[in-house]
């Protein structure tokens, strides 16, 4: 018994030390690289992308993925406008692509596609973005006001250099819907 003892501690040993060496040589696998050998790098809101590399056709064009922030917007919205809630619910049920898990952008991310320096374009989006059916007007944020609940913020793409930032409005008030996937949504308050 004690010689079986004794080649078990032995084996369970050896395993243990073969396994610590074995992992000091072996190369540290992190996130960044998997994403180094797929040569994917994932999207950085500090990168500012021209035009024709920033946007990109997807889900048989239907969609547009975005590489400086990686959400995937409907190409074209499809002009429904609606109260807050509605508007919810509009894209939460949304099967574009015969995809689901579409929602409302947050007030940032619908406000990252203003572009300040094209305050003619109405709407004020990059000069030759590849969307469509986009209104010069206001559109819904998934954003609720903290400070005051019955408020949502809405993004202007018909002033986007000047009130593209925060304005809010009550979330009765009917505004249009411009859907988005991935990314976290989260709703501030």
């Amino acid at each position: 018994m004690k010689k079986l003892y004794s080649v078990l501690i032995g084996a369970v040993t050896v395993t243990v030390i073969a396994t610590l060496v074995l992992a000091a040589q072996a190369p540290s696998i992190t996130l960044q690289t998997i994403l180094d050998a797929f040569n994917r790098i994932p999207p950085v809101w500090s990168q500012v992308l021209p035009v024709g590399e920033r946007f990109v056709l997807v889900m048989g064009g239907v969609a547009v993925l975005d590489k400086e922030t990686g959400l995937v917007w409907e190409q074209a919205p499809d002009g429904s406008s609606s109260n807050w809630i509605d508007a919810h619910v509009h894209c939460n049920i949304k099967g574009l692509g015969n995809r689901r898990g579409w929602r409302l952008p947050t007030f940032s991310e619908l406000a990252s596609l203003i572009d300040t320096s094209n305050p003619a374009g109405n709407p004020d989006l990059p000069a030759g973005h590849p969307f469509s059916n986009v209104e010069s007007s206001i559109y819904w944020s998934g954003s609720s006001a903290v400070d005051e609940p019955i408020f949502a913020w809405e993004v202007n793409f018909f002033f986007g250099n000047l009130a593209g930032g925060p304005e809010r409005m009550s979330k009765t008030s009917t505004n249009f819907i411009w859907c988005v996937r991935g990314g976290i949504g989260a709703d501030p308050k």
